[in-house]
């Protein structure tokens, strides 16, 4: 085709086509740019507040539970997760009410995997596990010295051998099993008691572990045994001399509930007893669970079967029952729980402390959540409201200094009681420690 018919051609063209062609492309760019602006502009305020830790440091300890020994609040302050968090880590520190904190064990020189248990305390010591050395370390309340208890071996017996990235690669394609990788050493803080050190070695294969106990003061290796999976079936936990443990047990042949096939998928399909030396201790036909707090052990319950209109089956407890060293103790409702939720947090002479959370209706109509924080003595049924604090904030106590967590810092209350023994009221010692 000679140029002159060509341009002829484009002649012929509706003008407006072409326009209208011209601004359809203009404005897929234009979206096509605000859009990749608006992805350039998250990444870049992602990365500004992630400097904020680095660049502001927090002096507080933010809102990791910690543990009261003595008086004194023992904690690992900052997570490292910046978005969290908002401060970078420090390591464990010891806060004395009315004396302010101080840096025990330093993050940056002793690194902890702060998503596992990896230290504790008892009255003579404190102890925690070096991630970069592998170690169970203590130091010395009163002196601060520092020893090593325990340095985890690179293998042990009975683990697989990791086998080599090549190596394991080959494997798998030959025969199609799963290469033995190595995830390296690690060390698992389970329990710091008075006389004994209990943690968990798991060797390179990632599959073989070994609870290990030693000497709190030498180091000095008491038993070990190889981990089996009835370790991890069952939850047990101890009030005193008592053990407790949530027990799974099998739905009866035939009996099912809607999602119930999802449920057997994810190998959810059971209910849970709460037993004592074999035996349960819930009322008949029911099932619950159980779990610690300071003073205590909260067994809630419910009514097996218990579901909505729409049969789907309600896992929350309705009742519960305070175990004690020497007592099980129902515990006195206010209201059904589904007009007033109660969380549980710690148990003293006689007195329950608790978070309540009710629906209130004011003058106006307005319905409204209302979190308070309170005490019910268990014999009398007494209520004493204490504090109003937010929802899901979590507790520390010891009876007489109270460490609420929530909202990344830690408050300080001292409880104040009348002769009796009965609370009166919290008092603010110092916020955001």
């Amino acid at each position: 085709m000679r140029g002159e018919k060509f341009y002829e051609m484009l002649d012929m063209l509706d003008d407006n086509l072409v326009l209208e062609s011209a601004e359809v492309k203009r404005k897929t760019w234009r979206r096509r740019l605000a859009i990749l602006g608006i992805v350039v502009g998250l990444i870049v305020l992602f990365w500004f507040c992630s400097l904020i830790p680095v660049l502001f440091p927090s002096e507080g300890v933010g809102d990791t539970e910690g543990i009261i020994q003595d008086g004194a609040y023992y904690v690992y302050a900052g997570s490292g997760f910046a978005m969290t968090e908002t401060r970078v880590p420090q390591g464990i520190v010891r806060y004395v009410p009315g004396q302010g904190k101080e840096l025990l064990v330093s993050a940056e020189e002793h690194p902890m995997d702060v998503l596992f248990p990896s230290w504790g305390v008892n009255s003579h010591g404190l102890y925690y596990l070096d991630m970069g050395t592998n170690q169970l370390r203590r130091q010395d309340l009163a002196t601060g010295e520092e020893t090593v208890l325990y340095t985890a071996p690179d293998t042990v017996e009975g683990q697989q051998m990791p086998e080599s990235e090549l190596s394991g690669l080959i494997g798998s394609l030959l025969n199609g099993e799963e290469p033995v990788m190595d995830y390296g050493v690690a060390l698992f803080m389970d329990q710091v008691a008075e006389d004994t050190v209990s943690f968990t070695y798991r060797a390179s294969d990632g599959m073989t572990s070994y609870a290990i106990t030693v000497d709190s003061r030498t180091g000095e290796v008491l038993s070990q045994r190889q981990k089996t999976d009835a370790d991890y079936d069952t939850t047990v936990v101890s009030i005193g001399t008592r053990e407790v443990q949530e027990v799974r047990m099998e739905y009866p042949e035939g009996f099912t509930y809607p999602g119930w096939e999802q449920d057997v998928e994810m190998n959810d399909f059971y209910w849970t007893d709460v037993q004592e030396n074999g035996q349960s201790i819930l009322p008949p036909d029911t099932m619950g669970s159980v779990y610690a707090i300071p003073g205590g052990l909260v067994v809630g319950y419910r009514q097996q079967g218990r579901f909505d209109e729409d049969g789907y089956d309600l896992h929350y407890p309705t009742d519960y029952i305070l175990l004690t060293e020497t007592e099980n103790l129902p515990v006195p409702k206010e209201a059904p729980v589904e007009e007033i939720w109660c969380v549980y947090q710690a148990y003293f002479d006689g007195w329950l402390y608790y978070q309540s959370d009710k629906q209130v209706t004011t003058e106006n109509g307005v319905t409204l959540n209302q979190h308070t924080f309170e005490a019910v003595n268990l014999a009398t049924g007494e209520r004493v409201p204490l504090l109003e604090r937010s929802a899901n904030a979590s507790l520390v106590s010891d009876g007489t200094w109270f460490y609420f967590q929530g909202n990344n810092h830690t408050d300080c209350y001292r409880l104040e009681r009348d002769d009796t023994g009965r609370p009166l009221a919290l008092v603010l010692v110092e916020e955001n420690i």
